[in-house]
């Protein structure tokens, strides 16, 4: 999670998945099912979604 640095009022999430499948997989489970119903009345809008390819960081596998 990350503060908007010129919005107070935004945040940003960002996750890391091995692959599309593997997060399509993830939203079936029932305990992300009621993470986001449980998160849902607080996010205001998701204005957009950006894909990126990681090359590293902590808990991240070596390229």
């Amino acid at each position: 999670m990350a503060k908007d640095s010129a919005d107070a009022d935004v945040i940003w999430i960002t996750e890391v998945w091995n692959d599309q499948a593997s997060h399509d997989a993830s939203l079936s489970l029932p305990a992300v099912q009621a993470a986001i119903a449980q998160a849902r009345p607080l996010i205001a809008d998701v204005e957009s979604s950006t894909v990126v390819e990681p090359v590293g960081g902590i808990g991240l596998p070596a390229r």
